[in-house]
């Protein structure tokens, strides 16, 4: 009967610091997200208070900040929508593609959220 207490302490030192890993933001991934963001998305959308430029899109795509208050928003939904929602002649008014890798994608999401209050 002890070897299952033992086992599960064992197992959870492997296991327990992948979940911590999900549930915290890589300071590294935030700082790239928000020069992505601030450089990239900044194109149409106000993506961060300190874009060195205002959004050529009249009117602009709305704001990172608005966007985070959603009751709907999560990193999950984010990144979805990053990966999907593109204009074409099936969807006009849709976002264009702005042709990201995932790990790109995972640091706009990463800074994303920490706009999210």
């Amino acid at each position: 009967m002890r070897i299952v207490p033992l086992l599960v302490a064992f197992v959870s030192l492997f296991v327990g610091p992948t979940w911590s890993q999900d549930a915290t933001l890589n300071t590294d991934d935030v700082q790239k997200g928000h020069f992505l963001a601030s450089t990239i998305c900044a194109i149409c959308h106000v993506a961060a208070p300190d874009q060195p430029h205002q959004p050529i899109m009249r009117p602009p795509a709305p704001s990172f900040a608005s966007i985070a208050r959603k009751k709907t928003f999560d990193a999950e939904s984010l990144t979805h929508f990053i990966k999907t929602t593109h204009r074409g002649l099936d969807n006009l008014q849709g976002m264009p593609n702005p042709d990201l890798m995932d790990y790109q994608i995972k640091q706009i999401v990463a800074y994303f959220l920490t706009l999210y209050k």
